[in-house]
Parts: C-alpha cells; structure tokens; sequence
C-alpha cells in the first residue's frame, strides 16, 4: 500500500519526528470487480473475433495468389 506523511511546512524544514500516516481510505470490494471481469470478457471475445476475421482474409489472399502465380499449388505451400 502506499503511505502519506502528514506534516506542516515548519515541521518538515525543521526535520519534524513525529509523522502520522493518513488511513487507507479505499477498501476493497469484490462488488467491484465482478463488472470489470465481464467487460474484460466481453473485450477479449471482440478480440479474438477481430483476430480470426483477419486471418481469415489472409489465408483467402494467399489462395487467390496461389491460384494466380503459375506453378503455385496449395500442396507446395504447405509444405514450406
């Protein structure tokens, strides 16, 4: 966690040794982090549909281009 060291200006010039610590005002809540969890799904579902959506339009390139490019036949490129 963090601390915050309270003093007044005089008291840190003149090197105060008495400090208080403010209280930690934020508690946790596991309320909280049940809306996060399903936008972070909802965001990682959109992804992975952007995602095979794109490779999904390259894979087609690369057939259409092996049916352009003579001598090309999809079992050379699978091969390597």
């Amino acid at each position: 966690g963090q601390f915050f060291v309270m003093m007044s200006p005089q008291e840190v010039l003149q090197g105060g040794a008495q400090r208080s610590i403010a209280p930690h005002t934020h508690r946790y809540s596991p309320k909280s982090e049940a809306p996060r969890a399903t936008r972070d799904e909802k965001r990682r579902a959109q992804h992975n549909e952007v995602e095979r959506r794109r490779r999904d339009k390259i894979n087609n390139w690369i057939v259409q281009l092996s049916k352009i490019i003579p001598d090309c036949s999809m079992e050379n490129t699978k091969s390597g």
